[in-house]
């Protein structure tokens, strides 16, 4: 073995040894700066010699990638922002795995050259990873078709009479919203549904949206001054709150200010959950712009809602409107309950799918919920959700990545810049990209009514933005700020409890 071998393997082997050390030891953690910087000084001086090794360049790139894992791993005590007990354990659990992948993929390349075995063709790696590819294809696009034929209005009870109907609340909290309330305002003043109330909350807004809000007194709609957020509460979680504590209603429906409903929307909603005996529903809305960078570089939000597994543990659930029965609120917890959580409603969501009480619903014609938001709120929107969803974990986001990568971007990137008389690799990327642009064909034909075609083209320019953004959520979350309508959101979530993530 060179030199180089070695002065690469020695140093980045004992940093990981003891940044597992750090999560095992008390001794170590209540030293966990000192030990941190060595392991982070340890992993930046074997870096170089990585590049020296006589590794294959496949090998050189897993184990630069677990390099850079445990320095990020390093970084996050150096900064410390995270809660101890939550830091302690993440730190444990991903530097063992770290040092696993780093052990498996340097003992693989050590015995292939000691015993002189003969490596592994990049074109097979490659027909692999494209084989992958396809069957992960197959299984989201089963999926997308179970969710669009199941998850929608059905078995309404046309015998309800008024007299049947409970009361509802329309709560919607606005921060900042001047360019678009008054459309959604117009549009909920509109409703048929005989039994309505609207509230809508200024939260603290720097703009006229107080104003806006009043304008529409004379319609009904009543306004709800907000306050600064209490500590360890995220703004939007308090605003629903507030909106609870006065809602009046048996049923209350939370709608974002770029949410629209149409005349019956709410009708629909309030029979669709009283005939299936649903104590919540959200509705995931379709588009109403048209041809914009809103639309055709789409974030991936609804995509993933509709094409995911669905489980105990994994409800799909829209945000931008959804209703619960407002005794069932209350005897979950309320949003005291979820009061740090960056999706509040997946919490209630979960407890009641498990009890047949909860639905999740796409939007259509009929119903007539709709939403536009600009390119650049999606952007935020995705940074302040992706790497929550990861629990906050940086083996969970880079697996994603990995995934990302590695099986859905890498057909189109095979087609891009693979010679086409390559076919036993263009056959199996070209079966690869048919079946996941197919499926995301279907959701948008759903979603975007008015731009689907555009909209589908781009995905694998949506795959590329998506890596890009969870990238960029993980390491906004552990050292930057995360802002929502000017408000910094990223204290509150990292500073949950790890029990309380555990549990949710």
């Amino acid at each position: 073995m060179s030199i180089s071998f070695y002065l690469w393997m020695w140093p980045a082997l004992l940093a990981f040894l003891l940044l597992v050390v750090l999560g095992h030891s008390e001794a170590a953690w209540r030293r966990r700066r000192l030990v941190a910087e060595i392991s982070a000084g340890l992993l930046l001086a074997g870096l170089p010699f990585l590049a020296a090794t006589q590794f294959a360049p496949l090998s050189q790139v897993f184990l630069g990638l677990v390099h850079l894992w445990g320095l990020l791993l390093a970084a996050r005590i150096l900064f410390g922002r995270l809660p101890e007990a939550f830091l302690r354990r993440s730190t444990h659990i991903n530097s063992i795995i770290a040092l696993a992948l780093f052990i498996v993929v340097f003992d693989a390349r050590l015995l292939i050259d000691t015993m002189r075995l003969p490596e592994v063709p990049y074109d097979k790696i490659l027909i692999l990873s494209l084989l992958v590819a396809i069957i992960v294809a197959l299984g989201l696009l089963y999926q997308i078709m179970w969710t669009l034929k199941h998850y929608r209005l059905r078995h309404i009870d046309a015998s309800l009479q008024l007299k049947d109907l409970p009361t509802v609340t329309l709560a919607i909290p606005a921060r900042n919203e001047t360019h678009a309330l008054q459309a959604s305002l117009q549009a909920a003043v509109a409703s048929d549904y005989p039994k309505l109330e609207i509230i809508v909350l200024d939260d603290c807004s720097q703009d006229k949206t107080s104003a806006v809000i009043r304008a529409f007194a004379h319609d009904g709609v009543r306004f709800v001054q907000g306050a600064v957020p209490a500590e360890g509460w995220l703004g939007k979680n308090q605003a629903m709150r507030t909106l609870a504590e006065q809602a009046s209603g048996d049923y209350i429906i939370f709608a974002g200010v770029d949410t629209h409903v149409s005349p019956q929307s709410i009708s629909k909603l309030v029979a669709y959950a009283l005939s299936n005996k649903l104590e919540m529903v959200t509705v995931l809305p379709q588009r109403r712009d048209r041809v914009s960078s809103a639309t055709l570089l789409a974030s991936l939000r609804y995509y993933w809602q509709i094409a995911m597994p669905i489980t105990a543990r994994r409800v799909p659930v829209a945000s931008q409107a959804w209703l619960i029965r407002r005794a069932t609120l209350k005897k979950l917890g309320g949003f005291e309950a979820v009061q740090q959580k960056i999706v509040p409603e997946s919490y209630f969501a979960r407890i009641l799918f498990v009890h047949d009480q909860y639905r999740f619903v796409i939007s259509n014609i009929d119903l007539g919920v709709t939403t536009a938001k600009r390119w650049s709120s999606q952007i935020e929107s995705s940074i302040r959700f992706l790497y929550p969803t990861c629990k906050r974990q940086p083996y969970a986001a880079l697996l994603a990545v990995l995934l990302l990568a590695g099986v859905m971007i890498l057909p189109f990137a095979v087609l891009a810049w693979m010679p086409s008389d390559n076919l036993h690799i263009f056959v199996p990327a070209i079966i690869a990209a048919i079946l996941l642009w197919l499926g995301y064909g279907f959701v948008v034909i759903r979603t975007h009514p008015h731009s689907w075609l555009l909209t589908w083209l781009l995905f694998p320019v949506s795959l590329v933005q998506e890596l890009l953004l969870l990238l960029a959520s993980m390491f906004t979350y552990e050292f930057g700020d995360v802002n929502w309508k000017g408000r910094n959101v990223c204290y509150p979530v990292i500073h949950q409890p790890f029990n309380t993530v555990s549990k949710k």
